[in-house]
Formats: C-alpha cells, structure tokens, sequence
C-alpha cells in the first residue's frame, strides 16, 4: 500500500476521532435527549418549564418528588438527590446536594451535576431557586397540597422526564386506590365517622389545616377532622381547644411518636378527660405515608382507614 493510502487513513481516524471527542463531551456535559421534541408541563406555582427535550439529568431536592421521580420511570436519571431521600433504596445510592431545608442545599454540587432541571419543594427553596436562575438552570417547584395537585405533578414530572404514559399511570392508580377506600367507607354517614385530631408538632401545638394533603388523608380515610375549619396550612392551636373539640382519636405521624404517646398526652394538662387519650386512642402512622405528598399517599389513606375501621379493612 502507499504512502497516499496511509495519508487518507490517517484523517479518516482524524476526523472520526474528533465526531467521537465531540459526542463524548456532549454526554458528559448532559443535556436533554437530542432529537425529540420539546416537553412543557406546569409546576406547583403554576409557572411553565418549557424543555427542548426530554430530560436525561434530574436532581431532586424534595423526598416527595425523588419518590414521583422513580415512580414514573425515569430513576436513572436521577443524578442528584438529598440526604432525606430514602425510598426506594435506590434513592440512597443518589450522590447528595445537602439536605431538606434550603440552607443546606450545595449550589456547586448541582452545577457540577449539569442537571437539565431542578425539582425544588416551592417556597422553601425560594433561595435556592433564585441562586439556579441566575445561573440559567431550569427549575421545577413540586409542592402540592391535595390529591388533584399531587397527580397532576406526577403527570407533570412525567412529560418533563419523557414517561409521560407512565406518570399518566402512576398518577391514576394513585387516585383509584384512594377511591377504593371512600367507595368502602361511603355508606358511613359523616355523624358516625369519629373525630381526629391529627398532631403535627407539639410545642407549638400545630395541626394540618383544611388545605394540606394530610388532612385530606384524614377525610378520605374516613375521619372528621376536628380543626377543618380553621383556614392556613399549618395552624397553632392551643390545648384548650382541643379540650373542647374532643375527639374520638389523636393521630400523626410516627416521626413524632416520643411526644405522641397515651401516657405522654395524658401529661398535658387535662388532656387525661380526652376521649381519644381515655380509651387509648392514639396512632402513629408511618411518616413516609403521610407527610410526602407523593404517590403513597394512597398507602397513607389506606393505613388510616385500617385504624379507624379495623373491621371494614381487615
């Protein structure tokens, strides 16, 4: 062969060899998926994410939407999550960004993760948020507060990662097993369904007001929320009118059990003439179930409705 052959050879591998550098550096760079169309979906502050493309790098800062994430599918692109990420046990071999509250949040881990987008929980990440947009990284807010907003951004996060079928599914059987539940419980009269007091924090005293998701566990589940009438997300009360509210059974979530106990609560000044805490009615339910507004909210319902009616769900 001569030298002419060796030449043309030689910037063939040349040029392949640059295509080659060129996508390698591509991919490690991230970005969304080339040649697809561009996804669109709504956050929880009813703000628009607009993607070229499907996403291929997600990092979550929420355990809810770390959850939605792998829900849907789209796990393995999940590059970054936060050290209160744990289900599935997948989530715990995600590299971690910080923690849950913003002030523990690495900025610089995230931008070293090129991620396509960031799942943020709304306002607490205000800061956060702020600190990716002025560095051009996209950002989605997943905070819902009832079980409509809770499917619809499983759905959202669907389009954005490319599984929009399967957010459309995860998001569906959610509803259905909670309709499951109702339709169970739909011919006991709302006078016969026993009354709650769900405790979310102690000192202060809080309590889920009409507009979380937990309180909506509590009504689909059957029980008859005490302080649905007070407005707010998260309302201070003050014992006394638990006192005189008293309810059937004080329930929360099981992340809270040390101060949640009959004979803690029978501590409480005249908390001990309590219906709930006099016949030992007070329940703990796994925290996971019920204070991530994510697809086992379905699991949470159905948890308390087992406390509530052991004999109807057996």
């Amino acid at each position: 062969m001569n030298n002419a052959f060796f030449r043309s050879m030689a910037r063939v591998v040349l040029v392949a060899s640059l295509l080659l550098a060129t996508a390698l550096s591509a991919f490690a760079a991230g970005g969304v998926a080339s040649g697809q169309a561009p996804v669109s979906a709504r956050d929880s502050g009813d703000r628009l994410l607009t993607l070229s493309a499907p996403a291929l790098r997600v990092v979550s800062l929420s355990p809810a939407a770390t959850e939605v994430v792998f829900a849907v599918g789209a796990g393995e692109n999940l590059v970054g999550d936060t050290s209160y990420c744990d289900y599935p046990v997948a989530a715990l071999k995600v590299a971690k960004v910080g923690g849950f509250s913003a002030s523990t949040i690495s900025i610089e881990r995230i931008v070293a993760m090129k991620p396509d987008f960031v799942i943020t929980a709304g306002t607490m990440h205000a800061s956060v948020e702020t600190a990716l947009a002025r560095l051009s990284i996209p950002v989605f807010a997943y905070d819902p507060q009832d079980f409509a907003s809770i499917a619809a951004g499983i759905a959202s996060l669907g389009v954005l990662c490319g599984k929009q079928a399967e957010g459309e599914a995860a998001a569906k059987a959610m509803l259905s097993s909670i309709e499951k539940v109702k339709s169970a419980l739909a011919a006991t009269p709302g006078d016969k369904r026993p009354s709650v007091f769900w405790e979310v924090y102690d000192e202060p005293l809080m309590t889920c007001g009409a507009k979380t998701f937990p309180h909506a566990i509590l009504e689909a589940a059957g029980g008859r929320d005490i302080f649905s009438d007070l407005p707010g997300a998260w309302p201070r009360i003050s014992g006394e009118e638990v006192l005189r509210r008293a309810p059937d059974y004080i329930m929360g979530a099981d992340d809270h059990g040390d101060k949640l106990t009959v004979a803690a609560v029978a501590q409480r000044p005249g908390w001990a003439g309590v219906p709930a805490v006099k016949n030992g009615r007070i329940i703990l339910i796994s925290a996971p179930l019920v204070s991530r507004a994510g697809p086992r909210v379905a699991d949470g319902v159905l948890a308390v409705a087992k406390s509530l009616y052991p004999a109807i769900f057996k």
